[in-house]
This record gives structure tokens, sequence and C-alpha cells, in this order.
């Protein structure tokens, strides 16, 4: 059995049958942070067979939410809770409460990442009762003063273009596209790495022509491409920092220039509520922990809307020195 640390839980796994071994594909395998006694989650991953195209409802399993092509399901009536996670040809079980985590995957995918995909959700939903939640946004920290900025949005608002746009003007970065949101032991929120590849479409590769060296093959299923962070920005990665300061809100509007608005915080935490996933799913563990910790992130930040145009690909010093401008 393989380990890691993630935040203080230690991840254990095994791969039987030949079943892809998708913790190592998520780049968990390196770990990140200490296990300092958080708990143990296991994870096994199996080779499944064609009975896994079969829809769970059949069995009485309950539609809870879905993301993408991954349908998540409740346990039958009777059953001991638990949700499972479905693309139509793999499934994962995930007990709640239980440090468990089984994976039946297929030889095939009806979208290519799917299975991986579901994995992460999978652990998502584990490390929430461990008060770790997850948050779909970049982060970065300023060197000079170390101060952090968070950039959320959804997929295709820019939160790529952003990082490798302030990761290129020397700040430091806990990742692209996902986070984990904490209590520290003083009780201030805190934003933690989930260790995975920048995944960098041809626009923005064309905007860091320096990054090509660094960036894997053409993805199956899209047109971009995974950068490996750390050999592209050596020295820069960090695995925590404390609340941002400033959060960034970004958008693509290409025919128009780059430009940065003041944000309510009322439209701003509705964004980050968005972000979140695990906030609308019915009987998650920890929503009132996880809305508090967006509350007190909104509260303690400022907050701007990035509209990003073509101006920006062009000379991306614009977003830095705009950013500089700001009062932190």
């Amino acid at each position: 059995m393989q380990s890691a640390a993630l935040h203080g839980v230690t991840l254990a796994w095994t791969t039987e049958d030949g079943a892809p071994d998708l913790v190592r594909e998520l780049g968990l395998d390196e770990g990140i942070g200490q296990a300092d006694g958080r708990g143990r989650i296991e994870l096994v991953l199996r080779r499944g067979g064609a009975s896994l195209d079969a829809d769970p409802s059949a069995e009485g399993y309950r539609p809870s939410f879905f993301h993408g092509i991954v349908q998540a399901y409740r346990e039958p009536a009777g059953a001991p809770p638990a949700f499972l996670l479905w693309d139509r040809k793999s499934r994962i079980l995930v007990p709640e409460g239980a440090s468990r985590i089984e994976a039946f995957l297929s030889d095939e995918e009806l979208v290519p990442g799917s299975a991986r995909g579901s994995l992460e959700i999978a652990l998502s939903l584990a490390l929430r009762a461990r008060g770790l939640f997850h948050l779909h946004a970049a982060a970065l920290v300023h060197r000079a003063h170390g101060e952090a900025v968070l950039v959320v949005g959804g997929a295709g608002a820019g939160k790529t273009t952003t990082t490798l746009t302030l990761a290129s003007a020397g700040y430091d970065f806990l990742g692209d596209d996902a986070l984990l949101l904490e209590d520290d032991p003083l009780g201030r929120p805190r934003l933690c790495a989930f260790p995975r590849p920048f995944h960098v479409g041809p626009a923005a590769l064309s905007a860091f022509p320096r990054l090509a060296p660094f960036a894997g093959p053409t993805k199956s299923h899209g047109d971009k491409r995974d950068v490996d962070p750390k050999r592209a920005f050596p020295g820069q990665a960090r695995p925590t920092c404390l609340a941002p300061t400033l959060v960034l809100h970004p958008s693509i509007e290409p025919d128009r220039p780059t430009m940065l608005a003041p944000l309510a915080k009322a439209e701003a935490l509705g964004n980050l509520i968005a972000s979140s996933g695990g906030l609308v799913i019915d009987d998650v563990p920890g929503k009132t922990e996880h809305l508090a910790l967006l509350t007190r992130i909104t509260n303690g930040a400022r907050h701007y809307d990035l509209r990003m145009g073509r101006d920006l690909l062009a000379d991306p010093s614009i977003l830095p020195s705009g950013i500089d401008g700001l009062d932190y």
C-alpha cells in the first residue's frame, strides 16, 4: 500500500487487477504538508467489468447531484449512508464518515478523464469530514509583502491565465484551479494547495512561449495541455497561505481593454459559493463550517471584477502593474 500526506490527512491507496493509479494521475502521490493526526483515508482502486454500465438507480440508489458526466447518488433506503459516483462506466463508493473509498474502474471512459475527476470529487467529499473544503479557484502570494490573492471563477473564466501572468511576474502560487480551505490552529481561514498540473490553452501558451518546453501533449478531450508548475516556476510553489486580502473575479472580454473594477461583497460571496459545489449537496457534512469560512474570507478581503481583454495576452505585465496599484 502506498501513502502520502495531504495537509494532515494520510492518503493510503492500492491498485488491484491492473487498475489505473488515479491517485498518481491526480498528482497526489508526492504528498503535500505533513500527516499530523488528521486521520487516514484509504483508497482501493479495482478493475471493474461491464456491469458498471448499469444505472445505479435501478438498484435503489437515489440521484443527489451531478458534475459534467459524473452523476452522484445517495445510498438505497435502509443502507448505510454513502455517496456513489458514476460516470456511466466506472463507480466510486464513498461511505459517509468512513475512511475507505472503493473505486471500480472500467477500461473505457465516455469522456476522457472522467474517472480521475470522479475520484477528485470522492476525495473532496471525504475530506470535508476532516475540516478541508474544496474550492474551485486559484491562489497566489505576493513575494514582497506576503499578501495572498485569490482568483475565483468557473471553467473558462481566466483563472489559469491570471495565475500564469502573476507567477511570471514573480508571485508564488498554490494552484491554478483547485484549492482546499481550512481553519488554521489559531482559528483563521487558510488556503491549502491541491497539487495538480496547470491546464493551459493555446492562447495562453502563445502569450507565455517560455512555458512550451514544460507542456505535455494536447489532451484527447480538448485543446489544453498540462504544464508542470514546479518546473516552469521553480521555487515558487507554496503549500499553504493565510486568507486573501485581495480576491479577483475574472471574466474574458476579448473586445474590450483589460480593467479592474470594485465588486460588491454580496456578489463576491455569491461567486465563492458558486465555486464551492459542496454547499448545494444535500446531507453533505460540514456545510455550516464551509459557509462560515467563505463568509470570513469575503469579509476580510477587497474584491475586484477583472475583465480580461486581448491586450492582456499581448502584454501580460499590465495585470501585475494594475494589481500593484491597488491598496492591499
